[in-house]
């Protein structure tokens, strides 16, 4: 009988917040060095400039399931994390 392994989360999930960004709903997160905007109808995401700041208001958080796919769109999507991931062998 095999076991399985037990992983560890490689990274952990960046915060996501709801915001208004220029009359847009969507939602903004740091999942790296700088802050991302991702509009929910078209799907485009746009980098937060201190230029910016005036124009966004930031709400609520997001739960962490909506963080995690906000995390998931900002690198790309679901194919480019599933084939960015460490392929182990045992």
């Amino acid at each position: 009988m095999q076991t399985v392994l037990e992983t560890t989360q490689a990274r952990k999930p960046a915060k996501a917040f709801h915001a208004q960004f220029h009359d847009l709903s969507g939602v903004i997160t740091q999942p790296a060095d700088h802050v991302l905007f991702l509009e929910h109808e078209s799907g485009a995401v746009v980098t937060i400039t201190q230029a910016d700041a005036p124009h966004l208001v930031v709400l609520g958080e997001v739960e962490s399931a909506m963080a995690q796919y906000v995390a998931d769109m900002a690198a790309g999507g679901y194919a480019a994390v599933a084939c960015s991931r460490l392929q182990e062998v045992a």
